[in-house]
């Protein structure tokens, strides 16, 4: 099973720029898309009946703004949640819990701190309150999780391109970056980082000034992460920089199942 992650910043932005030729090339079992922006009805219908998938949306109350969605290719066994049973998260669009015969995928748009950091203390919330649930799915089910999407924060200084020039920045913060220590000490394993542990200059995220993403000048933000008890099935956890369409890359995982 391959699954793709894509933060599309704007779904009708990144299909004018080539999305949905990109999903008829790549066709992959699932895809999680962050920062959807778009109610359903604002979409074109083939982002609402994909040729070869059943297409779930998560949009935010306010117009515009966040929205999560996820695809899976018809024919396999899932069921889905919408949100985390939390008013003040799910009124943004931010969460889809897919559940698999094998496994459970949370699809998730973490919180961006805000430049001020006034959004830090919701982002961490949000944080803690997806591992908390993902652990308690794992009990009752017996079932490992996976947990993809957007996490706004870039764990290591090899994982940023900038990180002296960052330390006081969100996406940066010690705070944050404590946060996905403990998320690693509850019993996660940052995929990418498993495959490719010391290398720095993999980034999922480049902004659109001075040609950052050309010079390679970005983020690692975008993540994959497993309870550990998954990594013998996992076989590949990779960024494809090269795919344009947004300012971030999509990623994908493979899985021996």
């Amino acid at each position: 099973m391959k699954i793709y992650s894509w933060n599309v910043a704007g779904l009708r932005a990144c299909e004018k720029k080539g999305f949905y030729e990109w999903y008829l090339e790549t066709m992959p079992e699932v895809i999680c898309m962050q920062e959807t922006k778009a109610l359903p009805e604002q979409l074109s219908d083939r982002l609402v009946n994909p040729d070869s998938h059943e297409a779930l949306y998560a949009p935010a109350e306010k117009k515009g703004y966040s929205g999560v969605s996820t695809w899976v290719k018809k024919g396999i066994n899932h069921s889905h949640t919408i949100g985390l049973g939390v008013e003040e998260f799910d009124c943004e669009g931010r969460t889809i819990i897919t559940e698999f015969d094998e496994f459970i995928l949370f699809n998730c748009y973490f919180p961006n701190g805000q430049r001020d950091h006034a959004r830090v203390p919701y982002k961490l919330e949000f944080s803690n309150i997806v591992a908390k649930k993902a652990l308690a799915l794992k009990k009752k089910t017996g079932k490992e999780v996976i947990i993809t999407g957007d996490y706004n924060t870039a764990h290591h200084e090899i994982d940023l391109a900038n990180p002296k020039t960052n330390k006081k920045s969100t996406g940066f913060l010690p705070i944050e970056r404590e946060w996905m220590d403990e998320f690693k000490e509850k019993g996660f394993t940052d995929l990418f980082r498993h495959f490719t542990p010391d290398e720095n200059g993999h980034y999922t995220w480049w902004t659109y000034r001075s040609n950052c993403r050309e010079r390679n000048i970005g983020w690692r933000i975008d993540y994959f992460w497993s309870t550990n008890e998954l990594l013998n099935k996992v076989e590949a956890c990779e960024h494809h920089k090269d795919v344009l369409g947004s300012d971030h890359c999509p990623i994908s995982l493979s899985l021996d199942l």
